[in-house]
């Protein structure tokens, strides 16, 4: 006959420190307060969150409130099955059941009649159920046949902590509450346990706000934290190790530079370990490589419908030979154990976002899956639903992309990879995001991305690679919009020169730069020579890609601007009117394209006197452009500054004041002091003139 397992039931109180309060949640043990307590049937309290959030201290106070009643509480070990089993055989032995009643084979059975008949108000806690399969001991847990079961009305109640938040595993028995890391209100509550464990001396409030921040409000790392610099800081400076850190401040420079700097112990890894383990277990052993990928994209919510999926994948060794159900199960599983969140995606055209603690991200990082994500994104990048990140349609997909780009260029920039299509992958998916904060008018953003780029082209590939022109090409655009208007003229004339060697003076490529470089000629007043440079633009693109193609028509809107400066209005309303008609039939009424050629054409029309139509106009443009690009976009700001401009026409001088007044505001904030378009608001604030030119 085996030795019985020696295990004890009673409730764990030295982990409760009764100076240490519970912390941010008194929602939660409200809430499960409720469940434990209702009168009639009781449904089964289950606690369920990621390692180390905290659910064995939330089930601790809940025991020592019971035991302060009075009540009889039980605390029963679930890690393992045989410490889980004899555990709950000594609940039966301490609630009347006999040694011939439990050698009998039907010891659940047992259990829960000895419980129902239990006199005295009980509370029973299976800690650390993170494998629910234990608890279906001779049935089945969902059923209701398992070791755990609805207790008998108003005789007691059930509180479970696990792992596992799936809600298929516990069945409608069971009433699941999530144990999520203390996030709330700046990360205050986190921050008091900081300082709970590490003492004020360790540093501000507000750096054990951001510190508290930096762990994810995960109160395992919290109270590692807080302890170890308190510990530190008993240590006599002469006797500390060089560079250990002694308050929240180094703490945080010290994690920074990986988590093994501050939990030598690997506390926190082997907690997760722990889950992947159980995964393991379950036939996913996948899961891991899966978690690994996905830290090694950036600490942002990842789209991953269109990071992880099959064909994304491909090149993902292991991963490729997953189906899009293989890939799915691998996402739920990891959820399940709160590894990582999925989020529902929260409005039409919205993506659903995938969040990885930045713990359990810094615990599963792993620098050789580097290559597999910039692959992964850049196949993302070229796929039809990803769209271009010029497309205002698509600018949720890239907004949540481009922190995933950039990061993933900037760790292969830093870096020596022995894969050069690696690397030519990463700069190409940050040249898509610079391209799209370009777009959404965050030019400075834009600037900086789009030139390290180009840096890192000319570094690797040369000055005269066709990836580092079109690189060069991406940087003097968003120069332009800057208003950098000489530097982008010399970066322009450098890529042309270039291309019409290698491509020809007629590819588009060449026509599309040298119509480029004429904006620029016209920015910076060389207004005849721009002119002549769209007008044989115009009949090159016009024979090369005919007269509804979007480059000839937006050479074409380029051009009625050059007519308009020069004075010839009817012939640039006229171009105007025919490029408008075409762009609603190619692009569509609300094209940011088809509003900027609507936007000046109210511009002529405002200068051949029809002001009233002009207004019109200008605010029918405005109103589109908000809902297409935002309130802020340059753009927008354009059309508002010459609505100011039409309103004090017409003798509405306060409400162009304001308007005026309005746009400043945000140009300061988009563009900067020094942007032409912020200088010309300001002065026509004073000396109010006629509306300038729209790009």
């Amino acid at each position: 006959m085996p030795e019985p397992v020696a295990v004890t039931v009673a409730p764990p109180l030295g982990l409760r420190d009764p100076h240490r309060p519970v912390r941010g949640r008194d929602a939660l043990l409200g809430q499960v307060e409720a469940g434990l307590s209702t009168l009639g049937p009781r449904l089964v309290q289950v606690l369920c969150g990621l390692g180390g959030s905290g659910k064995t201290t939330v089930a601790l106070e809940l025991a020592s409130r019971r035991l302060a009643r009075a009540e009889r509480v039980w605390w029963v070990d679930a890690r393992q099955e045989a410490t889980l089993e004899a555990g709950l055989r000594a609940v039966a032995r301490q609630a009347g059941a006999s040694e011939d009643e439990l050698r009998a084979g039907d010891t659940a059975d047992v259990l829960w009649s000895r419980l129902a008949r239990y006199e005295q108000p009980w509370l029973l806690v299976v800690d650390n159920a993170d494998d629910p399969g234990l608890l279906d001991g001779p049935g089945k847990l969902s059923l209701g046949t398992g070791w755990i079961r609805l207790p008998a009305p108003d005789r007691g109640s059930v509180l479970v902590t696990t792992r596992d938040s799936t809600r298929k595993t516990w069945g409608g028995a069971c009433a699941l509450h999530q144990v999520l890391p203390l996030t709330g209100e700046e990360f205050s509550d986190a921050a008091r346990i900081l300082r709970d464990h590490a003492g004020e001396a360790a540093g501000s409030w507000d750096d054990a706000r951001h510190l508290a921040r930096r762990l994810g409000g995960l109160p395992l790392a919290l109270r590692l934290a807080g302890t170890y610099l308190a510990d530190a800081n008993d240590v006599p400076a002469p006797y500390r190790e060089p560079d250990t850190p002694v308050d929240f401040r180094s703490y945080q420079a010290a994690l920074n530079q990986g988590l093994e700097h501050v939990d030598r112990d690997d506390v926190i890894g082997q907690t997760w370990a722990l889950s992947l383990k159980l995964l393991d277990q379950r036939g996913l052993p996948l899961a891991r490589s899966l978690l690994r990928l996905i830290a090694a994209f950036a600490d942002a919510p990842l789209p991953y419908t269109l990071l992880l999926t099959p064909q994304t994948l491909v090149h993902a060794g292991e991963l490729a030979q997953l189906d899009g159900p293989g890939v799915w199960s691998l996402l739920t599983a990891l959820a399940g154990l709160g590894l990582v969140d999925l989020e529902p995606a929260t409005g039409s055209g919205a993506l659903p976002v995938l969040r990885v603690h930045p713990l359990v991200r810094d615990a599963s990082l792993d620098h050789t899956a580097l290559g597999t994500a910039v692959e992964a994104l850049y196949s993302a990048t070229l796929a039809d639903e990803t769209g271009m990140p010029e497309e205002p349609d698509y600018w949720e997909h890239w907004a949540l992309l481009q922190p995933h780009a950039l990061d993933l260029f900037h760790c292969v920039a830093g870096s020596e990879p022995s894969d050069q299509m690696i690397a030519n992958a990463a700069a190409e998916a940050a040249s898509f995001a610079g391209r799209f904060l370009s777009a959404k008018g965050l030019y400075g953003q834009a600037r900086s991305e789009l030139e390290a780029v180009l840096t890192y082209r000319c570094v690797v590939l040369g000055d005269t690679h066709s990836d580092t022109l079109a690189a060069r090409y991406n940087f003097a655009l968003v120069l332009r919009e800057l208003g950098e208007v000489e530097q982008a003229r010399d970066e322009f004339e450098a890529v042309l020169a270039q291309e019409r060697v290698v491509l020809g003076d007629t590819h588009p490529d060449t026509l599309v730069t040298r119509h480029n470089l004429a904006r620029v000629l016209r920015a910076l007043g060389e207004v005849e020579q721009a002119r002549s440079e769209f007008e044989a633009v115009l009949a090159q693109e016009r024979v090369v890609l005919g007269d509804t193609h979007s480059e000839t028509l937006t050479a074409r809107h380029n051009f009625a601007l050059v007519l308009y400066e020069l004075g010839e209005v009817e012939q640039a309303r006229s171009e105007n009117e025919a490029v408008l008609a075409h762009k609603r039939v190619v692009l569509g009424d609300t094209h940011p394209d088809t509003l900027a050629t609507r936007h000046n054409l109210a511009m002529v029309l405002y200068e051949l006197g029809e002001v009233e139509q002009a207004r019109s106009e200008f605010e029918a443009v405005v109103a589109h452009q908000r809902d297409a690009l935002g309130g802020t976009h340059p753009n927008a700001l354009a059309t508002r500054h010459n609505i100011a401009l039409v309103l004090y026409e017409l003798g509405e001088v306060e409400q162009a004041r304001s308007e005026f007044e309005a746009v400043l505001a945000h140009q300061r904030d988009t563009l900067g002091d020094t942007h032409p378009d912020t200088l010309t608001t300001r002065h026509n604030l004073d000396i109010l003139r006629k509306p300038r030119a729209g790009e």
